[in-house]
């Protein structure tokens, strides 16, 4: 049954979409229904939770859309069989199960004695989803990143976007950077954007947005020297982006969110997939991922996710070179115990590019004109970027009873790198061979950055449901820790030779000294406690957190060392309430939390650096329909910020403070049948509220006030000769931002607009009629438009992505 075939009728309990009917089995035997079964479904809408149930108990299910539109259900935890499980989910909806002849399930009111004679809907197990698995589709209904529970996006009382695999692919993303170029709230552009070695993006207009992976911390270094993993968007089954402070869960952290990406994990549904990649720039690309069951019985899975990458930049003389392999293997002896364990290696060797470019040549016209997109101002033969990046880990869960629940999520990481090559400088000098300060030849610095960051993190929970009478409880208690050391050696030349912007020469040597190292560890511990209530319509979250940190820096080879030891309780609330219809308003309140490093004019350490927010929003999501829509408005307050004691003072306190307030709107939906929609607008000021630097009263630099996106795309169906055949459009609008926030060199990057583009055929669909292929093409700036996406300075701007595309032929079987 296709999904447009579901949709007219909002038939809920079809949330599964189910489009491989091959998958399930075809009969049911009729003592399956009593077979027991654990059960751990929290309260929501009727339809979603019958279909869980069905589609565990591998039942087939029909029934009228308005029996179950609108209408909610408890929570259903503990072991019993199906029909117990189902009975129970349909305590006081007024409905009745009845079990045909051939083993179908279907519904009718209790008052009646005639049951609804239906033609069978069948769920595919596959498409049903869970918090942590693979969403059929744009539109995702839960999230386990905002709780570290199954939750309902609907439940959570805080802004979370969701990209899922569908769209990554659809999009044609080769980075998580651009899988999030059309999320409100989420800004690219600059060095990491454009150096393309890692992925940093800011978020309601904090940066970094911290990276973590399947819940736990990745490593970072220092900015931009580097130090950082960067994760492959292939490995992915969705990214998850929670907005605002979230230090009541995952400790130190930026106010403005965090980016949790969800992996690939072994499946009980066999895969097979193979990609070639081809497209501008010389790209040669390819891919695989293989799945399924290592037994009859099930009880062993794996999944093997691999990627060879091998291309040119569109900056002269740049290319990249990866490698990357993805096992794990899941363990599930029986209903009560899982275990996953995983490893994660990737090899880089690039020859990098940042460009940093000065805002004469770049965002206004110099003597010479405009500076070439493609120019290299490194040194082809010195340029380059290594990188080894290793993670190992394993994930596990064990139910005691019908109420606790026990997990363990542990992780070591690594990452060893080096970045080597001359960057831009802080200045134009005269034309050596005119003498003419004509602002065509500038200074560089050359720039030698090794780093090794390490990182062990542990996250220990017990989780309960359980009720007090009409209030259900999802009660979590959590204690992690997180240990991180970073061992960096910097070499520098503050006087390498100068360039030629507009007609560089290569070919000078440099000369690597004024060595820099540190040696940093930070420690810390947090005890959590969370709890989700749920009665009626309204539901409640409230958490608590206290952290011990540690830092101990040290500057090798000397004995200088400093540290500092800090203590911090963060909090958390949210209120909200579900209509019928599918509305839900909230409002929440969150603290986060971030250590800073270094001492101030009494060598006494710094204290951390503190975020509050409040927010309140709307979320919609009609029931039994694809689509998901949410509207926030929000205020953060990060206080503890440093700032110089006064002006020219080389020594800084903790008086600066900044605020950020915005509105945000996101909307998701399929449309009609394989017709899908993406929409978002992002409203957002960032000021320096107090400062000591010159800052006050501006807006940060590269933060643009409004951003907005569409994408839409649509794939051919029926009885046509067009059938298989796909297509998408984008727009991505950047209103213009300041490039400094000082007030004696003040400009304005220009607002710009980028359009997208995708084809594809899926042969499957189409009258060849082969199955499992499917190609397409991505194309990035269909107008090859020149624009600057950022600048954090007049020496520091960077040019957008021009022209890009992509081709990938994938085959699944």
């Amino acid at each position: 049954m296709s999904n447009f075939a579901l949709r007219p009728s909002l038939l809920a309990l079809a949330i599964a979409m189910g489009s491989s009917p091959g998958l399930i089995a075809q009969a049911v035997a009729a003592e399956a229904i009593d077979t027991v079964h654990r059960y751990d479904i929290a309260a929501g809408p009727l339809a979603d939770s019958l279909a869980r149930i069905a589609r565990d108990s591998g039942q087939v299910l029909s029934a009228e859309p308005a029996l179950v539109q609108g209408r909610q259900a408890p929570a259903v935890v503990g072991r019993m069989s199906a029909r117990e499980a189902a009975e129970r989910a349909l305590a006081g909806s007024g409905l009745a199960l009845r079990v045909t002849a051939s083993g179908t399930w279907s519904l009718q009111p209790q008052a009646s004695g005639d049951a609804l004679e239906l033609a069978p809907t069948q769920v595919d197990s596959r498409a049903l989803e869970n918090a942590w698995g693979p969403v059929q589709g744009y539109v995702a209904r839960r999230t386990g990143t905002a709780t570290k529970t199954d939750t309902s996006l609907l439940e959570v009382p805080q802004t979370i976007n969701i990209v899922t695999a569908q769209q990554i692919t659809a999009q044609g993303a080769q980075t998580v950077t651009e899988a999030l170029r059309y999320t409100p709230g989420i800004t690219g552009g600059g060095f990491p954007d454009r150096v393309g070695l890692f992925d940093e993006v800011t978020s309601r207009g904090f940066l970094p947005t911290p990276l973590y992976l399947d819940g736990l911390h990745l490593p970072y270094g220092n900015g931009s020297t580097g130090g950082a993993l960067q994760i492959d968007p292939y490995t992915l089954e969705r990214i998850e982006v929670l907005k605002g402070p979230a230090s009541v869960l995952y400790g130190q952290n930026q106010p403005g969110g965090i980016i949790n990406m969800v992996s690939k994990r072994p499946t009980a549904t066999p895969l097979h997939e193979i990609v070639f990649g081809g497209g501008s720039q010389d790209r040669r690309y390819g891919a695989f991922d293989f799945g399924g069951p290592l037994d009859q019985q099930g009880e062993w899975l794996y999944r093997l996710t691999g990627t060879v990458t091998d291309k040119n930049g569109e900056i002269d003389y740049t290319e990249q070179k990866r490698y990357m392999l993805a096992p794990s293997l899941t363990w599930n002896p029986n209903d009560q115990l899982s275990l996953t364990v995983y490893g994660h290696f990737q090899k880089d060797n690039d020859v990098p590019e940042a460009q940093g470019l000065p805002a004469v040549g770049t965002v206004f016209s110099s003597p010479q004109g405009r500076i070439k997109r493609s120019t290299f101002i490194g040194e082809p033969d010195l340029n380059s970027y290594d990188r080894e990046q290793f993670s190992v880990g394993y994930e596990v869960s064990y139910a005691l009873n019908d109420v606790w629940t026990l997990r363990q999520n542990t992780r070591y990481a690594s990452v060893d790198d080096r970045y080597v090559a001359p960057l831009h400088g802080y200045r134009f000098v005269t034309n050596p061979q005119t003498g003419a300060n004509d602002q065509r030849y500038m200074t560089r610095y050359g720039v030698d950055w090794a780093q090794k960051n390490k990182v062990l993190g542990i996250d220990n929970i017990a989780q309960a449901r359980f009720a007090t009478g009409e209030v259900q409880h999802t009660l979590l208690i959590g204690v992690d820790r997180y240990h991180s050391n970073s061992q960096f050696l910097g070499r520098y030349d503050f006087n390498p030779p100068i360039i030629d912007m507009y007609d560089p020469v290569y070919g000078q040597s440099l000369n690597y000294v004024n060595p820099t190292r540190w040696d940093n560890t930070i420690d810390q511990t947090g005890v959590y406690l969370q709890d989700q209530l749920d009665w009626g319509r309204w539901f409640l979250t409230v958490g608590g957190r206290y952290d011990w940190a540690k830092t101990d820096n040290r500057v090798p080879p000397t004995s200088a060392r400093s540290g500092s030891r800090d203590e911090k309780f963060s909090g958390r609330a949210g209120l909200g309430y579900k209509f019928d219809s599918g509305v839900t308003p909230y409002l929440s309140y969150s603290e986060s939390f971030l250590p800073l490093s270094g001492t101030d004019a009494e060598q006494k350490p710094f204290e951390p650096s503190t975020g509050k927010q409040y927010e309140a929003g709307i979320k919609y999501q009609p029931p039994g329909q694809e689509s998901f829509v949410q509207l926030s408005v929000y205020q953060i307050d990060q206080k503890n910020v440093l700032t110089s004691v006064e002006a020219g003072s080389p020594y800084s306190n903790q008086s600066g403070a900044v605020r950020s307030r915005g509105v945000e709107l996101e909307g998701k939906a399929n449309l009609a049948q394989d017709l899908n929609l993406i929409a978002s607008v992002a409203r957002n000021q960032v000021k320096f509220v107090k400062d000591n630097d010159g800052r006050e009263g501006r807006h940060m630099a590269g933060t643009s006030p409004l951003t907005a996106s569409l994408w839409l795309d649509y794939q051919v169906r029926g009885d046509t000769l067009w059938r298989g055949v796909g297509g998408g459009v984008g727009a991505r609008y950047v209103r213009g931002s300041d490039g400094t926030q000082y007030a004696d060199d003040h400009f304005v990057i220009p607002s710009y607009t980028v359009y997208d583009a995708m084809l594809s055929y899926d042969f499957s669909a189409s009258p060849l009629q082969v199955r499992g292929l499917r190609l397409k093409l991505n194309v990035h700036n269909l107008e090859d438009r020149k624009y600057v996406s950022s600048c954090t300075s007049v020496w520091d701007c960077y040019y957008g992505e021009g022209r890009t595309m992509t081709t990938d032929l994938t085959y699944n079987w």
